[in-house]
């Protein structure tokens, strides 16, 4: 090797200890590389990750901003509605740090939003919810009809958020305004495509929403399921009004995502299911290697 050739690898070799340690890539040759700007998967650098708290109740990091899905916090008790919260979260609203948004799927039912849970609405910067939300809530909520887009903006990132449909009981059933419940999907640049699905009951429903967004955004990413079957004697004569395990198995082979996390299967005693059948569904469809596990609760889960 002459001097020449010599010199060529040690200015190589030199920048890419530089640019490594300024957290850039660089071939062998010294020419850096770029990092992909695709948005459907996760960042290489950004933290994505998911912490379960109890029932429908989880912390979303995505993107360097923190999301609060369905907000439950109170302790076990009985309420007026007739269903029990049989298990407490795993940390209290004082424990939560920093929260950039709420994402709540409706407003109607204790296990979504309890008392705690509507008190500490009115301290988030913005909740994204339904029209029924608003109007009952207040201004602090900012409604959201189905496919209607919003973003949320911090210093490092911008994650659109669009608002997909969600049927709170079996197919073809009009709840009206006791049903009116959304699902929302998180998306844009190196933001991992997420789906959020509510109480939604429905595979159809599902399948709609995995269809259009495949088409309009890219493939899923990761997928929260609301499974659990929750049922009620005075409601549809008892009938799943969320995923049962075997629907929630269906909607997962068939949106394919890279991910599941399983929410609302726990806490409350209107679930008909739980994790365990949950599991078992998976494994039947085979899809049970998308499953991530959220136990115990409280703990923060790398979703990356």
């Amino acid at each position: 090797m002459n001097r020449s050739t010599l010199l060529r690898a040690a200015v190589a070799a030199a920048s890419v200890s530089l640019l490594a340690a300024c957290g850039g890539n660089a071939s062998a040759d010294g020419e850096e590389k770029k990092p992909s700007s695709a948005g459907s998967t996760p960042s290489a650098t950004a933290a994505f990750t998911v912490t379960h708290v109890g029932g429908p109740t989880a912390v979303l990091e995505v993107a360097g901003q923190r999301i609060l899905i369905d907000p439950t916090f109170d302790a076990p008790k009985k309420y007026k509605s007739g269903m029990s919260k049989i298990k407490g979260p795993a940390f209290g609203p004082e424990k939560l740090g920093k929260i950039d948004a709420v994402l709540l799927s409706h407003d109607q039912h204790d296990d979504n939003l309890d008392g705690k849970g509507r008190e500490l609405l009115k301290d988030m910067p913005v909740v994204f919810s339904t029209p029924g939300a608003h109007k009952r809530l207040g201004d602090h909520i900012t409604p959201m009809k189905s496919w209607e887009e919003r973003e949320l903006k911090s210093a490092g990132s911008t994650i659109k958020v669009t608002a997909v449909p969600a049927l709170h009981g079996p197919d073809g059933v009009d709840r009206g305004a006791d049903g009116e419940v959304t699902g929302f999907v998180l998306s844009g640049k190196g933001v991992p495509t997420t789906y959020i699905s509510g109480d939604n009951a429905s595979v159809k429903v599902a399948k709609q929403v995995g269809d259009r967004i495949k088409k309009d955004i890219g493939a899923i990413d990761t997928a929260i399921l609301f499974a659990g079957a929750a049922r009620t004697p005075a409601i549809l004569d008892n009938a799943p009004l969320t995923l049962t395990s075997k629907n929630a198995a269906l909607v997962a082979k068939d949106l394919n995502p890279r991910k599941v996390v399983p929410i609302h299967t726990d806490s409350w005693d209107i679930y008909s299911e739980d994790i365990k059948s949950l599991v078992k569904a998976f494994k039947e469809q085979g899809v049970d290697g998308k499953l991530v596990d959220l136990e115990p609760a409280g703990e923060k889960k790398n979703l990356s």
